[in-house]
């Protein structure tokens, strides 16, 4: 009997909500020149190396729809953090997720595997593509767990530059406020002056608020024919 496919990345998709599919972009980028986020996407960079040398190791082995996820997996994360200083955090997300999907689906292949339960794709026969194989369960089981840890290290460095506070937004977009290198999130008081029109500094104690001024008419008692008038 064959191996069983593994599917994370189709769980990971439908496990999202539509605006933030993994496969179409959810946001903006996110910029920021954080030094510490960029010393992890260097090491994210290197995982996606890696994971390059294992999709070779699935079309060797014949494992097509492995090689299929991880080229799918992988140009996830390269659109995340392609550009330095640019980050799509929800992709980023989406990858970590991957890779924890797999983790656990190519472990059970590993088992089953060795177990005799699921043969090689290439056959029974213990050849060098048998033994490939085999580097490819152990290895693939071990670069998933690795992979993941550092991906998910650079999306808590990011969720700490977006996100510092509990309950703040992540702000997307060139026009979010820089502090400190980072963009923050979170909510802005707004001045009176930015609600009154545009008619800046007649904002007061009183909220902008201007008494009326002039003769106020009342309805009453008609006096010579007329209506009784009083200031106001």
């Amino acid at each position: 009997r064959k191996h069983l496919p593994c599917p994370p990345l189709v769980l990971v998709i439908l496990s999202h909500e539509n605006e933030n599919m993994c496969l179409t972009p959810g946001s903006a980028p996110l910029p920021t020149n954080d030094p510490t986020c960029a010393y992890w996407r260097k090491l994210v960079m290197g995982v996606l190396v890696v994971h390059v040398g294992l999709i070779i190791l699935d079309i060797i082995c014949f494992s097509w729809w492995d090689a299929l996820m991880d080229i799918l997996a992988a140009s996830l994360c390269y659109c995340a953090i392609k550009d330095e200083g640019q980050y799509e955090v929800s992709r980023l997300l989406c990858y970590v997720m991957f890779m924890i999907f797999d983790f656990v689906f190519a472990g059970v292949k590993c088992c089953l595997f060795f177990s005799g339960v699921a043969k090689s794709p290439t056959g029974s026969n213990k050849d060098w593509r048998w033994y490939a194989y085999a580097v490819l369960c152990v290895g693939g089981t071990t670069f998933y767990l690795i992979g993941g840890a550092v991906a998910y290290k650079l999306y808590k460095c990011l969720k700490a530059v977006f996100e510092p506070g509990e309950g703040g937004a992540i702000v997307g977009g060139n026009d979010a406020p820089a502090q400190g290198g980072g963009y923050f999130g979170g909510y802005r008081s707004v001045p009176n002056n930015d609600v009154e029109g545009g008619q800046g500094g007649s904002g007061s104690s009183n909220g902008g608020f201007k008494p009326f001024q002039g003769q106020g008419h009342t309805l009453g008692s008609r006096t010579a024919g007329g209506r009784a008038s009083r200031p106001v």
